[in-house]
């Protein structure tokens, strides 16, 4: 089997944190090689070049980015063709609403569990704000909230909480 490396094109920390706590491990599977790359530290001219080489390169990426302010995905996508026109659609996927929305998606049983957001059996409306208004202490408890849930992630009930993560998981992951 070939050598296959994947560069992960992600938004910033939460994004980075989720991925290699969640998803590297199925992503390795595939994988020998995972290459984050954080695009809120990018320009568009170095995002271009990033691109520019991986295609010489022959080898897989993924671009990651939340909904945000967009109606829906296909108007997300399309915004990004348009700020980098190398990227192929099947290599973006967007994230309803948030990156948050995948983490409270996984909320497991312990001491989270507790949380209102926690028995939502829909979560794609949840936003960085959303997260923040529901903890505990607020913004100042965010990250450290952030890094609890992931150590008690339940997948299985995030993919069946949580569309766009099941989609992922569907498209990209075979899963």
């Amino acid at each position: 089997m070939p050598y296959r490396r994947l560069f992960l094109f992600l938004e910033g920390d939460d994004d980075e944190r989720f991925f290699r706590a969640v998803l590297f491990p199925l992503l390795r599977k595939r994988y020998e090689d995972i290459f984050p790359v954080q695009m809120s530290q990018l320009r568009k001219k170095k995002i271009a070049d990033w691109l520019r080489s991986i295609e010489g390169m022959g080898v897989d990426y993924l671009y990651v980015r939340d909904l945000d302010r967009y109606p829906c995905v296909t108007a997300a996508k399309d915004a990004l063709r348009e700020a980098h026109p190398r990227l192929a659609p099947e290599r973006i996927q967007i994230v309803k609403a948030e990156i948050e929305s995948w983490y409270c998606a996984g909320i497991g049983l312990g001491t989270l569990a507790d949380l209102e957001i926690a028995t939502c059996l829909e979560t794609e409306g949840i936003t960085k704000e959303k997260l923040e208004a529901l903890i505990p202490g607020g913004r100042a408890n965010r990250i450290p909230t952030l890094v609890e849930i992931l150590e008690g992630y339940d997948l299985e009930a995030a993919a069946r909480r949580n569309a766009s993560l099941r989609y992922f998981l569907t498209k990209h992951l075979g899963s």
